[in-house]
């Protein structure tokens, strides 16, 4: 095994070590967040529709309809299979250490968030060591892939969407793995909405490029992305068109509603939360460094013509994402988990070109001394 290959493979396990263990500390230590005391209860209500085999009810409950139910179906069968009791839900207070009676909920919940956060770093580490290695300790990364939030089972599967229209694309948008990264990307979307969109964005111009006049790829990737979709997602089993409009318009009212506009967060808040050191300093028992708040956004801008080089659906996937956080009206950081494993990626593009500029210097200085000293 070469040297470089060696360090690669040595920075890749540093960078599974880290994100299992901020996410394990995340998870013990993070006090009940907003979004879970919406998706848990919800998830308790589809485990005992589920004990009571009333799989027909779960399509037709209307609670937090606007989010496809697959993540939160997940987290039922996860406390059903744990055993764990529903908590008295008056009792959790927000934002503060989870009281002991509630701490099996969710602990399991969170752990299967946390697994899908590491996973994802993992399978970072196939296409950029260094990358993963920024998207194992960064915040926003580790907190929301710690709770039991919608986004760490879609992002996981969108990375694998990503990867696998890669190989779609070497090998000539064969319909195999098309179909295959199209199924991916309906798991994705039937996780959360936006991951789905994105992703889709994403594959769109190579797409064009590549099998603009062919109908195989084209009919590959949408048959699986929609029929995966709608079979993952109860919620459109009965009225598919209906159901998914409404969800859709849903976001699109409250992307305007008075909610969002009292926040008065600004078209650039994204770039703000990447920049912004408040949440690696909000618990130093957590996140360990705040590097990517100094230089995440940087590097990636500094890396971004390396990777459309070397890997251009991860460029192209960075540059979607982060245009659409910026253009969507609804600005909350967890959204940043749509770019972060894109946006990592392109920054360890970034540092390995400081590096690689770093040592051409350092030659170019020792090779002018030895010239002068001859």
């Amino acid at each position: 095994m070469s040297r470089a290959r060696l360090l690669a493979l040595l920075v890749a396990l540093v960078a599974l070590v880290v994100a299992a263990w901020q996410r394990t500390r995340a998870v013990e230590r993070l006090g009940q967040d907003f979004d879970e005391a919406t998706y848990l209860p919800i998830a308790f209500t589809y485990a005992g529709m589920m004990d009571q085999g009333h799989w027909g009810h779960v399509g037709a409950l209307r609670e937090n309809f606007e989010h496809p139910p697959l993540v939160k179906l997940l987290f039922a069968e996860a406390v059903r299979v744990a055993g764990a009791p529903e908590p008295d839900w008056s009792n959790v207070p927000m934002g503060q250490p989870i009281p002991a009676p509630a701490r099996p909920a969710f602990n399991v919940t969170r752990g299967l968030s946390a697994v899908a956060g590491v996973l994802q770093v993992g399978l970072v580490a196939f296409v950029d060591p260094l990358g993963a290695l920024l998207l194992a300790w960064d915040p926003y990364h580790t907190k929301y892939t710690s709770q039991a939030y919608l986004e760490a089972v879609p992002g996981l599967f969108a990375v694998l969407a990503l990867l696998a229209f890669e190989r779609a694309r070497r090998g000539g948008f064969a319909p195999g793995w098309t179909a295959v990264s199209g199924a991916l990307l309906g798991l994705a979307a039937a996780g959360k909405y936006p991951y789905g969109l994105v992703g889709g964005l994403t594959f769109l111009p190579f797409l064009v490029a590549g099998a603009r006049t062919r109908w195989r790829p084209w009919a590959a990737i949408v048959v699986s992305t929609a029929v995966v979709f709608i079979a993952v997602n109860p919620a459109l089993w009965s009225l598919p068109l209906a159901s998914l409009w409404e969800s859709i318009t849903f976001h699109w009212d409250y992307s305007h509603s008075e909610h969002v506009r009292r926040s008065a967060l600004p078209w650039y808040q994204p770039l703000a939360f990447l920049m912004d050191t408040w949440l690696s300093a909000s618990d130093p028992g957590i996140y360990l460094t705040h590097f990517n708040a100094r230089a995440l956004l940087p590097l990636a801008v500094l890396g971004l013509p390396r990777t459309w080089r070397e890997r251009p659906v991860w460029a192209v996937a960075a540059v979607v994402g982060l245009v659409f956080l910026l253009l969507w009206n609804t600005k909350w950081p967890q959204y940043l988990l749509l770019v972060l494993p894109a946006l990592c990626v392109c920054a360890g593009g970034g540092v390995r070109t400081v590096a690689g500029g770093a040592m051409g210097l350092l030659r170019r200085v020792q090779g002018s001394r030895v010239s002068a000293g001859a």
